[in-house]
């Protein structure tokens, strides 16, 4: 699709995404078939998430050269007899070519399947287009009753059938008898056919690491419940903290499964709708007793894409639980931290009280011992002065020992005063 390179009136601003989107509307354009031919495409996976295609798409327009042609997204060129394509998508590329019938070369050379290699490979197919109203009844024959699928397309105008299984040079076989349509159609069936064994193969990438992580999450799952009963006994703050030291580990694995596999069952979601789209379209009806293609792919790709789902469910579940978890368990240990500050509390209280009332009878007795003291320094000064008293010594005596002890007191409280407002 060539660019819009015209400028713009009124001094107005291209949107940076204009031409992506409207060339987005043209790619991947069917291309017709006239007639009898062999129709092959390989299918691989990115190992980096897209950044390895561009160096495979780079290594490939070299090698077709000028005659090359299509968008960023498609590379169409001719290579001999060999019409070949490569598509880039987000995570994964295919590389088709169209031969006429009968050809019987497994991998063409020249067409950029080297290439590939920087790639993982994960699935190949084969559309074989015949001339004639009808599927040969020899090659229904050949295929396996059990997994066969026969249908009819466009009223019957078109005949469909395949077993899925894959050939000894790893091709998945579609016959398509297309005499009653004209080229344009049969280039859409085929393009048709060829994705719907791309998204098959896709949308089923996910399965295998839903069973692979079963076993982790399992394990997890265990690992949880144990650490939950613990929590319930308040009265060891010491299992509480280990429990608090398993949970926070718990959760660092259960994100780490939620990060390795994200991305893999939310693609498998995607190409599984797809995938049904695609299917929708075909508008099969079965032939004698074989069923269609999308009935046999339903009831083995539906499944697959629910495992994916209650794997993910599981995965979103538990973190959520050793989160809940994690939150209870700090409520718990607050409360038991509280319940021991009180504690701690409630004792530094009591020992404050009896410092306090230690400390009243030490002053007490205090006063008494410096009245008692100081009675006898009194004594002793009356002593010489006893006959020029007016009354005598004991009575004097008497009379101050309430006196001093009344002037200790005060003394003493002041004293006390000032050392607590220091």
């Amino acid at each position: 699709m060539d660019e819009m390179t015209n400028p713009l009136p009124f001094g107005w601003q291209e949107h940076a995404f204009r031409s992506t989107i409207h060339g987005e509307t043209h790619a991947r354009p069917s291309a017709p078939i006239d007639g009898a031919a062999t129709v092959r495409r390989v299918a691989f996976l990115s190992r980096d998430r897209g950044k390895d295609l561009q160096v495979v798409a780079e290594r490939i327009r070299m090698l077709a050269g000028e005659e090359a042609g299509g968008s960023a997204r498609q590379l169409s060129f001719v290579r001999g007899s060999y019409m070949v394509t490569l598509e880039l998508h987000n995570e994964f590329a295919t590389l088709t070519w169209r031969a006429p019938a009968g050809d019987d070369v497994i991998w063409p050379e020249g067409i950029g399947l080297e290439a590939l290699a920087l790639l993982d490979f994960f699935a190949a197919m084969r559309v074989e287009v015949v001339l004639a109203p009808t599927v040969p009844a020899e090659r229904i024959s050949q295929s396996a009753a059990a997994s066969l699928c026969h249908s009819g397309l466009y009223d019957g105008q078109v005949e469909v059938a395949t077993n899925f299984i894959a050939d000894s040079d790893g091709y998945v076989t579609f016959l398509l008898a297309a005499s009653q349509c004209g080229a344009q159609r049969r280039g859409v069936i085929v393009r048709r056919l060829l994705e719907i064994e791309t998204y098959r193969s896709l949308a089923l990438l996910g399965l295998p690491i839903a069973r692979q992580v079963g076993g982790r999450v399992q394990a997890q799952e265990h690992d949880l419940e144990r650490i939950t009963a613990e929590i319930g006994d308040p009265s060891f703050i010491h299992v509480q903290r280990r429990a608090l030291d398993d949970l926070h580990r718990l959760s660092v694995e259960a994100g780490r499964l939620v990060e390795e596999t994200g991305f893999r069952f939310s693609a498998t979601q995607a190409y599984g709708d797809i995938l049904a789209n695609r299917l929708e379209r075909l508008g099969e009806r079965p032939l004698g007793e074989s069923t269609t293609i999308t009935r046999y792919l339903d009831n083995r790709i539906r499944p697959a894409l629910a495992t994916c789902r209650a794997m993910e469910k599981r995965l979103t579940d538990l973190g959520g639980r050793v989160q809940r978890s994690i939150e209870l368990l700090n409520a718990t240990m607050s409360v038991a931290i509280q319940s021991q500050n009180q504690e701690v509390l409630d004792t530094i209280l009591s020992t404050a009280q009896s410092q306090y009332r230690l400390q009243e009878t030490v002053e007490g007795l205090s006063i008494i011992a410096i009245t008692y003291y100081g009675l006898g320094i009194l004594s002793y000064l009356l002593e010489g002065m006893h006959d020029a008293l007016p009354i005598s010594k004991p009575v004097l005596l008497s009379v101050a020992a309430p006196v001093i002890a009344i002037m200790v007191f005060f003394v003493v409280r002041r004293l006390r005063r000032h050392k607590g407002a220091s």
